[in-house]
């Protein structure tokens, strides 16, 4: 059954805290496996965090949430949210991220070129691992791009 009808306060706060752990949950995991973090575990936060503080501004505007004594619980709880992206993902993050691309990046290109130098005749096999190594390299790049659209919105 499909409604027009616009979620409710209480609908919005609950889908916020739903999104909001599912952030928390993917921040703790990629620093417990930092080491094994691939790039669609780095896109995924970037899109959760995205979404959180999307959907923390639009509660907060569409009900003109206020620190009023009867919205208070509704208005901490978003200031909470808020100070979670701000500092969990904004600060420490962010950064972890930035710096984990930069070295992988530096490490993909110093192999690649090494790989280059040789060129004598390649066996299928080394001419398919370079292969993907320049395809891993390439989807690198193309993360590294997306993060530092997102650092562009934190200045802007």
């Amino acid at each position: 059954m499909c409604s027009n009808n616009p979620p409710s306060k209480n609908e919005s706060i609950s889908l916020l805290n739903s999104e909001s752990e599912k952030l928390e949950n993917i921040i703790n995991q990629a620093f417990k496996n930092f080491d094994k973090l691939s790039i669609n575990e780095i896109i995924e936060a970037y899109y959760q965090a995205i979404n959180v503080a999307s959907l923390s501004k639009f509660l907060r505007q569409s009900f003109e949430i206020k620190n009023t004594e009867e919205e208070k619980p509704i208005f901490t709880r978003i200031r909470e949210i808020e100070n979670f992206i701000d500092v969990k993902f904004n600060i420490n993050f962010h950064p972890f991220i930035m710096s984990y691309l930069e070295k992988t990046i530096d490490k993909s290109k110093k192999n690649l070129n090494n790989m280059t130098r040789n060129q004598g005749t390649k066996t299928k096999d080394e001419i398919e691992n370079q292969a993907k190594m320049f395809e891993r390299l390439r989807q690198l790049m193309s993360t590294k791009e997306f993060v530092d659209q997102y650092q562009k919105e934190l200045k802007g």
